[in-house]
This record gives C-alpha cells, structure tokens and sequence, in this order.
C-alpha cells in the first residue's frame, strides 16, 4: 500500500498531501480535490523519440518527463490567478526507456523502465524512483468506426535517502477510445475528435492527501474525457493531442488536462 516512507506532520496544510509524492509523475496534469485539500499536478512531458517505430520494425523513445506538485486553492470555485513558483511544493524528475514493438501492425506491446528522483521543498527530502511495466494498443474498426483498446500494467516503488521507509505503487488500467473525423482540417489535416473512457485499478489501494488528519483510500477510479487530435504543435509539443477528462473514485475528484494521448 502506498504511504510515506519518513515521518511528517499530518496537520500541516503546506505539506503536498496528495499521495506519495515520489509517484505524482504516473497521476497526470490536472486538479485534484476532495473535502479540505485541493492540489495542481502540472507535468512537462518532454520526450525523444531514438528510432521512430515503423509496421514491421521496433522503435525506442526515451521519456524525460518533469512533473511539479502545487498547493495553492482552499476552493476551485475561487480560483483568480494560477499558481506560482513560492507555490512549487514537490518536483520529480522521472526518466524512462519505451520499447515500442509493432506485433501486427494494429497491435503495439510497450514494455518500459523508468529511474529517478523527486524533491519535497517543504521537508527538503529526496525521493529515488524506480518503476517497471508494459502497455498495449490495439487499433480496429467496426462498421468503419475507428477504435482503440489499451492495457497498462505498471508497477513502481520508491526509496527515501533520508529513512529506511519506501513504499509501492501499482496500477492496472484499461483504456477505450472512440475516434471520430469531423470536418475541420488544420495543414491538410481533418481535426479528429476522441471521446474515452478508462478504468483504474489499484490493486493496493490508492491513498490520496495520506499526510492529513483524513487519508482517502482509493481502490479504483473511473475516468471519461474528450481529446482533440491533429491540431497544430506548440512549444515542444509535436503532432499534438489536447483534452480535457474528468476522473471520479472513493471521494477525490480530479478534473485532468490531457496533453498526448489519454491513456
């Protein structure tokens, strides 16, 4: 089950409260609530692609995702102004290794390797990372209605400098996206339009703001959202997918800013 590997004051409201903040980098942008404790999770997902992956050869990306934990919001409802950087709570840094296998060329199988650290400003502790799993994406079509089925098993654990506490992480989840082409194109390329639904299994039970006087345990969660894809690249993004989900389990809402694909 995942907890916090040192000890900390459970009342303080400074602390990041969400869940182990060693793992913020597998929960994804977005707003995450419950009675009392409101938290931005904002990840910068950096990657590059080795070998691009083709129909019939493998290819290799290696992930360089930077993700930053805010507190800053007693309500959303009373939000004026986005957070700043005296808000930064908790940074991690989490590299990792995809192989991407084509098995046909619907059908890709994703094993990956992260290593890294996260940082905790309020209690100046570091965090070591490591995490391990695999992904799956099959594309078909029904009655000419495209379609996406994706599984990910993952398993993560973590290791504080400062104790001799760690703790785990595991997540199965599965995916199923609807794609729809509309009528708009941007540079020669009709916008297509992804309605989706996951579920999220934790098998140990998920603890959501466990360094509060009220822990929440989550044993699964149920998202659906709306993502729009083929629309011009910005900054670093590139063939960029932009959406917006809205997760539900146990108490903890989350209103999620997708950037790339939702699962």
């Amino acid at each position: 089950m995942i907890k916090s590997g040192y000890a900390a004051d459970t009342n303080s409201n400074s602390s990041f409260g969400l869940t182990n903040y060693a793992f913020a980098s597998y929960l994804g942008t977005g707003f995450y609530t419950t009675s009392g404790q409101n938290v931005f999770v904002l990840q910068l997902p950096f990657d590059h692609q080795i070998i691009e992956k083709t129909d019939t050869r493998a290819g290799w990306l290696l992930n360089l995702p930077v993700t930053i934990g805010l507190i800053n919001f007693s309500n959303f409802d009373d939000i004026t102004e986005l957070p700043n950087v005296d808000n930064v709570a908790t940074l991690t840094f989490l590299p990792g290794l995809q192989y991407q296998y084509p098995v046909t060329p619907n059908w890709t199988l994703i094993p990956f390797a992260d290593y890294g650290f996260a940082r905790d400003f309020n209690y100046t502790n570091n965090i070591l990372i490591v995490g391990t799993g695999i992904r799956s994406y099959y594309n078909f079509e029904i009655a000419g209605e495209s379609f996406t089925l994706g599984n990910r098993f993952l398993y993560a654990r973590e290791q504080s400098r400062a104790t001799d506490g760690n703790s785990d992480y595991s997540l199965i989840e599965t995916g199923f996206a609807y794609h729809m082409t509309s009528d708009y194109s941007f540079s020669g390329k009709p916008l297509q339009v992804n309605a989706y639904y996951i579920n999220l299994y934790y098998p140990d039970n998920l603890v959501f703001f466990e360094r509060t006087d009220n822990p929440i345990l989550v044993g699964m969660e149920h998202e659906v959202g709306l993502t729009f894809s083929s629309i011009p690249g910005f900054l670093f993004f590139d063939d960029f997918e932009l959406g917006i989900g809205v997760r539900i389990g146990n108490e903890v809402d989350v209103l999620r800013i997708v950037f790339g694909a939702p699962f």
